[in-house]
């Protein structure tokens, strides 16, 4: 266990996911020895005030304590990642965990589809170009490791199971509005 602590403590610490079906040799690596060792893992990074969690095919750092985020940074912070999704998903509804896409096949579909148009310019509202906003999209979502490149030449991605943990999120939310929506 201890042999790979620094490197797991490293990629989770800049807050990107270890996840099951990386491409990575090494994240694979450390995923596996996460999960054969998640108790030793979990009372060893507690001790340090790290709060190692895992999802389905992924693993972690929470906060323990309340950062000195506000709640609206948080909240701003969120509505971003709901407009990617929003917009992955306009893009292709099978848009989730083990989903392989081309950066120029959704520049495309931008050209030709007026509201994942709409929605591309709402993502990122400093890029200029729809290029630009790809550009960003795909360094946020390969930043914090929801999706890795497959094929550099071809421009190729796969969607890891990290992904799942902003789907998550999204769904709770939904699911707690629609239990609070009054009967008409």
């Amino acid at each position: 266990m201890r042999s790979n602590t620094q490197k797991i403590f490293e990629r989770l610490s800049r807050g990107t996911f270890l996840s099951v079906d990386s491409t990575d040799i090494e994240q694979k690596h450390l995923y596996d020895d996460v999960e054969e060792n998640y108790a030793d893992y979990e009372s060893y990074f507690r001790e340090l005030g790290l709060q190692l969690e895992g999802g389905d095919g992924y693993f972690y750092f929470a906060r323990q304590r309340e950062a000195k985020l506000t709640i609206e940074q948080k909240l701003q912070t969120f509505a971003v990642w709901v407009d990617i999704l929003d917009f992955l998903k306009t893009y292709d509804i099978a848009f989730s965990a083990g989903f392989q896409f081309r950066v120029a096949h959704i520049l495309e579909r931008i050209n030709i589809d007026v509201e994942l148009r709409d929605k591309a310019r709402k993502l990122f509202r400093k890029q200029k170009t729809n290029q630009e906003v790809m550009d960003k999209l795909i360094a946020e979502l390969t930043g914090i490791g929801f999706a890795e490149v497959v094929n550099e030449q071809d421009g190729t991605y796969k969607v890891t199971a990290a992904f799942r943990y902003a789907e998550e999120l999204v769904n709770l939310i939904t699911l707690y509005n629609e239990e609070e929506m009054p009967e008409l």
